[in-house]
């Protein structure tokens, strides 16, 4: 085997390694917790998951990493212990914090609940945002050690790993933000929009993104994000906008496309806003299996290519969701 290959083998190694590797920090607001994390649920397990999975399996779109070629994505079988999960909250913090909507009926008039179910996927999201960051600086000092990146010189790399920094530091604010009202139970200072659709619900949502164009920002802003659910309630489709109220009425002029459309349109504007800015999310096998091969092609073409850049579009019937 010759040096070259031999270190690019050791460097590959390496990589999926670190993927592997958790980042395990309970991200509970009232103390600084060093307890043991647990995979822990984002989306609520015996409500929702339950009503999703089959075989105590849901289809999940899952990053296929390969060194030689660009990455891909897929759509497949996850189990239900390990769908949706992070460790980023130890069992005693994650049980407290969630309990009242682990353990109750969603309410709509509860701001308690809707906040907690908008927490959630903010806790997640900083989870997955500071694994990111900690992959990507990992991997780029390893490729400094190696000889085959200066510090000196912005390579990619380098950009990579600082940006994927500041992206966990903007989560890190904004979930600062959110612990605040938690520890004060002023639950009210996040407004939602509440959308019940009649029609019964094959998948789950939990995620979040900041949809304002980065050419609109100047000098780095305080980050602003809509943070999106959708489950199957009582036969329903629930979706759930959520906003903090100094945030909502820029944030809003975001979302009203979903809010004022109706029936398949506005089910088919909500699949595109999954596809193009969510990654948590999972869809019940049942309702998988009856996609096309065609339809799944284009599901996964129009994930990746927002992926790479958000402002892609194609206007394809395939890309409905529901």
């Amino acid at each position: 085997m010759s040096e070259d290959k031999k270190v690019r083998n050791e460097f590959k190694n390496l990589i999926y390694t670190q993927l592997s590797n958790k980042y395990n920090k309970c991200l509970y607001p009232k103390s600084d917790c060093t307890k043991d994390c647990i995979n822990a649920h984002s989306i609520q397990n015996s409500q929702i998951l339950d009503q999703l999975a089959s075989n105590n399996h849901l289809v999940m779109a899952v990053p296929r990493l390969n060194l030689d070629t660009m990455p891909q994505i897929e759509f497949k079988k996850v189990g239900r212990n390990k769908a949706t999960t992070f460790t980023g909250l130890c069992s005693e913090h994650d049980s407290q914090l969630f309990r009242p909507i682990d353990v109750n009926k969603f309410d709509t008039s509860n701001e308690e609940q809707k906040f907690l179910i908008a927490y959630r996927s903010v806790i997640r999201e900083l989870h997955t945002r500071i694994k990111v960051a900690i992959d990507l600086q990992t991997t780029y000092h390893k490729l400094v050690e190696a000889g085959k990146c200066d510090p000196n010189n912005g390579d990619k790399p380098m950009w990579e790993a600082t940006m994927a920094i500041a992206n966990g530091y903007d989560l890190y604010k904004y979930k600062n933000l959110y612990d605040n009202i938690y520890n004060s139970n002023s639950f009210t200072e996040v407004k939602h929009d509440y959308i019940c659709i009649k029609k019964s619900c094959p998948l789950a949502v939990s995620s979040l993104f900041n949809p304002i164009n980065s050419s609109d920002q100047n000098n780095r802003p305080d980050p602003k994000f809509i943070v999106l659910n959708v489950f199957p309630h009582n036969k329903n489709t629930i979706v759930l906008l959520s906003y903090l109220s100094n945030h909502q009425k820029e944030l809003r002029a975001y979302a009203n496309e979903i809010i004022n459309a109706s029936g398949e349109y506005q089910l088919y504007l909500l699949s595109k806003t999954i596809l193009r800015y969510c990654e948590n999310f999972v869809i019940s096998p049942e309702h998988f299996e009856s996609f096309s091969s065609q339809k799944i092609d284009d599901l996964k073409k129009f994930y990746w290519e927002t992926a790479k850049r958000i402002d892609y579009d194609d206007n394809n019937e395939n890309l409905m969701l529901f």
